[in-house]
């Protein structure tokens, strides 16, 4: 409510800071709703969230959302401007183990863009996958 009303004071400039800093307090209190609405503000204004944002939004999903809303967070990092980095990439590694098919989708975009770098792949037997 606060970031509405300062949204309309004439001094007001769009901030990615602000934006971020936000986004992250509502993720990480369970408030994925509010997030994607400060998240819609934020494009209107031509911002782009950092790979830590990303990563938060995507962390928020996997815990008290579901795995498509952070499929759909993905899909739009990989369309950002900005290079990809490898924690949001980690975070949906670890939190889509249960959902082999998304994690694989993920897994070879990862291995294309950062070659050099290893996936810890737990054994098979652990979420009863034969």
């Amino acid at each position: 409510q606060m970031f509405r009303i300062i949204q309309k004071e004439d001094w007001y400039k769009p901030d990615v800071y602000m934006y971020k800093d936000l986004i992250i307090a509502l993720a990480k209190c369970k408030k994925m709703d509010e997030a994607m609405d400060i998240w819609g503000n934020m494009k209107v204004e031509n911002l782009f969230p950092d790979s830590q944002t990303y990563a938060e939004v995507i962390r928020g999903f996997l815990r008290y959302g579901s795995p498509s809303d952070a499929m759909n967070i993905y899909e739009d990092m990989k369309r950002s401007p900005d290079p990809p980095e490898e924690l949001p990439f980690r975070v949906l590694l670890k939190g889509l183990l249960p959902h082999p098919l998304l994690r694989n989708r993920v897994k070879q975009d990862f291995e294309e863009l950062f070659p050099e770098r290893h996936i810890y792949d737990p054994p098979d037997d652990i979420f009863g996958m034969h």
